[in-house]
């Protein structure tokens, strides 16, 4: 399935089903949204997906909130939010040429933030869980070849082939790490589904 799932994110960028993310510009990503209905037909796969990890994990997930005693409200197990962040290194290397990006690492680190983000809106916003399932054609070394997340205490999850990493959509400052790639692994993805809170 992962299989799938990582050819079928690479065949949606190839056939310009994915826009580019003009907010990473340099990073050389792409991003698009996946939903059903019309647009099932573009990426099945990952559609079935996030209708199965939002069927299946919140209601894990709110049983052990129970258990735990915890405040975060429970999740609803029938809506979510399901998006494809492809990174593809060409487009990243001519972005770098035109854009005459800096060479050094750290001057060009994105910020740290919270999905649901810290304004006004903030407070109406429903996501509570993040699932971030990383995808690329093989395991890959997250310090030669980057991706991944970065929580703000500095503690890095590198984004190697079919691992998951879960966030509090509310409380976790983090920043996901741009793919680097090189010649033999050019491409990466990862899919994101975002947990909403149950409605009463």
């Amino acid at each position: 399935l992962v299989a799938e799932m990582t050819e079928k994110s690479f065949s949606m960028l190839a056939n310009d089903k994915l826009e580019r993310d003009i907010t990473r510009l340099v990073d050389g990503e792409y991003v698009g949204g996946i939903v059903g209905g019309e647009r099932y037909a573009d990426c099945p796969r990952l559609t079935e997906y996030v209708v199965s990890l939002t069927r299946h994990l919140p209601p894990l997930l709110n049983n052990e909130l129970v258990n735990l005693q915890s405040t975060m409200p429970k999740l609803d197990t029938t809506a979510s939010m399901g998006t494809l962040r492809v990174y593809d290194r060409n487009t990243r290397l001519g972005a770098e040429s035109l854009l005459s990006a800096p060479s050094s690492e750290d001057a060009i680190k994105r910020p740290f933030g919270v999905i649901c983000g810290d304004g006004e809106d903030a407070e109406t916003d429903s996501r509570r869980l993040t699932a971030m399932l990383f995808l690329s054609v093989k395991d890959s070394d997250a310090n030669e070849l980057g991706g991944g997340v970065t929580v703000e205490n500095e503690v890095k999850y590198g984004g190697v082939c079919d691992r998951m990493i879960l966030l509090r959509s509310d409380l976790c400052s983090h920043r996901q790490e741009p793919w680097k790639g090189n010649a033999e692994d050019d491409k990466a993805s990862c899919v994101t589904v975002h947990f909403v809170k149950e409605t009463v």
